[in-house]
């Protein structure tokens, strides 16, 4: 039983999610005092908070070698299992800046340009589905770079209370398809086809696989699909309680298990530019 298909099930998860959830963002800040040996309280208001909001925001002094200090967070926290995706540095670590170079510009997180609502991994195939990410801030852009977020599970709690069919909708096994990635007759990334609202298997738990983007995007072509899809943007353009923005400073950084999310445009400081280190993994924080 899920709690897609069993109506009991669906309310407890439901009365429980709506009991246990922040949306006070500095209630979600933890300021960790060395990222080489997390205390066993930070590591469980860390865990506490991904499992209320699905995500963790904390501060890390200054240090010598940024990339060592989060792969350290991660690990210590199950994040091992990362995606060796395009770009990828430092055991898993994708620097996201601005770049010059022609093929990684393509790709929007390596541009100044604002990215719309969407999961991270959400062309993946279900074998590499991506069920964390981590992402810290070693300089902020001169301006803008805003982030926002909301906990996809709270997502589908509201369009399931407001409408049980959108909800049903974006459960469909062919909502959304993402075609294969050739460049020079070479498959880069397969043909990617699924719902967009699903149970994890491995881990029981509610998640999404999104993006606004249009651009080689392919929803069902059905009518109710459709409606969905148009009712879904529409909840996340509005202002709820649970949804947060925040603009991250230098030394703060952010776990989850792969939450909704988008960033706004920004304006660099070309002789200090903004960069941030990502890491996406295949594993959930525990």
């Amino acid at each position: 039983m899920s709690i897609l298909s069993n109506l009991d099930e669906y309310k407890r998860w439901r009365d429980n999610k709506l009991a246990n959830a922040n949306t006070k963002i500095e209630t979600c800040l933890i300021e960790i005092s060395n990222p080489f040996e997390l205390t066993r309280s930070e590591k469980d208001r860390i865990k506490l908070f991904c499992q209320q909001n699905n995500f963790a925001l904390f501060n890390i002094k200054q240090q010598d070698n940024y990339p060592q200090a989060i792969i350290a967070i991660n690990k210590q926290l199950g994040l091992i299992d990362y995606d060796p995706h395009l770009y990828v540095q430092d055991q898993g670590l994708a620097h996201i800046t601005q770049s010059v170079k022609k093929d990684q510009a393509e790709f929007i997180p390596y541009t100044d340009k604002a990215i719309g609502w969407h999961t991270d991994g959400y062309y993946n195939t279900i074998e590499q589905r991506i069920r964390a990410f981590s992402l810290f801030c070693v300089t902020p852009a001169s301006r803008g770079g805003e982030n926002q977020w909301i906990d996809q599970q709270m997502v589908y709690l509201q369009l399931r209370e407001s409408n049980p069919d959108v909800a049903k909708a974006l459960t469909h096994t062919q909502a959304m398809s993402i075609p294969e990635h050739v460049v020079n007759g070479v498959v880069r990334r397969k043909t990617s086809i699924g719902a967009i609202f699903f149970i994890d298997e491995p881990s029981s738990q509610l998640y999404m696989r999104y993006t606004q983007r249009k651009k080689n995007i392919k929803f069902l072509d059905a009518q109710k699909v459709k409606q969905a899809i148009t009712i879904l943007d529409a909840h996340l353009s509005a202002t709820t309680e649970y949804h947060f923005s925040h603009t991250m400073t230098a030394n703060q950084g952010m776990l989850c298990n792969n939450i909704l999310h988008k960033r706004s445009g920004f304006i660099d400081n070309p002789l200090n530019p903004r960069l941030l280190l990502r890491g996406r993994y295949f594993n959930r924080l525990n």
